[in-house]
């Protein structure tokens, strides 16, 4: 299967989780150690920003050359989804962020999720709206921030405010351009 370029560029986004989640995970780890855990900390933002940046330019890519493809459009929310929820679980285990947030998030993604299968069996496409395009973005923001910043748990918290709320939003909004469909 030959892919184009931002079909890589997503299936990137996928492979830097992994190395990702390392140096996060020693950052955390080794918090005690200032030296090692800054480090940790500028590769894994680093790596996370990279990965975000991948997310603005495939889609970019993709509508400006026709690009659209059935596997992009699998692998550009799948890609953003692991991105996410990795850095998400990552700065939970550690006792970064509050699990309620965590788990708020992915219940979510996985409703959303749900949802597109289903009105895709039925022929219909729900494209992303702007409200999910400002919950990406604004996940990534404050992801950033936490992940290069060490504050506090509640600061983090306070930082995951707008994109929790714009998560639920938005999640709300596609649950009820779904309604006909979920009626049926």
């Amino acid at each position: 299967m030959k892919m184009n370029l931002p079909n890589k560029l997503a299936t990137l986004r996928i492979i830097l989780v992994v190395p990702f989640v390392i140096f996060l995970s020693l950052a955390l780890e080794f918090s005690e150690n200032t030296a090692i855990a800054v480090i940790m900390r500028i590769f894994a933002t680093i790596i996370f920003v990279g990965a975000a940046i991948t997310d603005y330019y495939d889609g970019k890519i993709a509508r400006k050359y026709n690009l659209i493809t059935n596997l992009g459009k699998l692998l550009d929310p799948l890609a953003d989804k692991i991105l996410v929820i990795s850095a998400l679980v990552t700065l939970a285990k550690f006792n970064q962020i509050s699990l309620w947030f965590v788990i708020i998030i992915i219940f979510r993604e996985l409703l959303i999720t749900g949802l597109r299968s289903i009105v895709a069996a039925e022929g219909v496409i729900i494209s992303a709206e702007s409200l999910g395009k400002w919950k990406t973005a604004t996940q990534m923001i404050a992801l950033t921030l936490i992940i290069l910043i060490p504050f506090s748990f509640i600061i983090n918290n306070i930082l995951l405010l707008i994109p929790l709320i714009l998560t639920i939003v938005s999640g709300i909004e596609y649950v009820l351009k779904c309604k006909n469909i979920l009626n049926k």
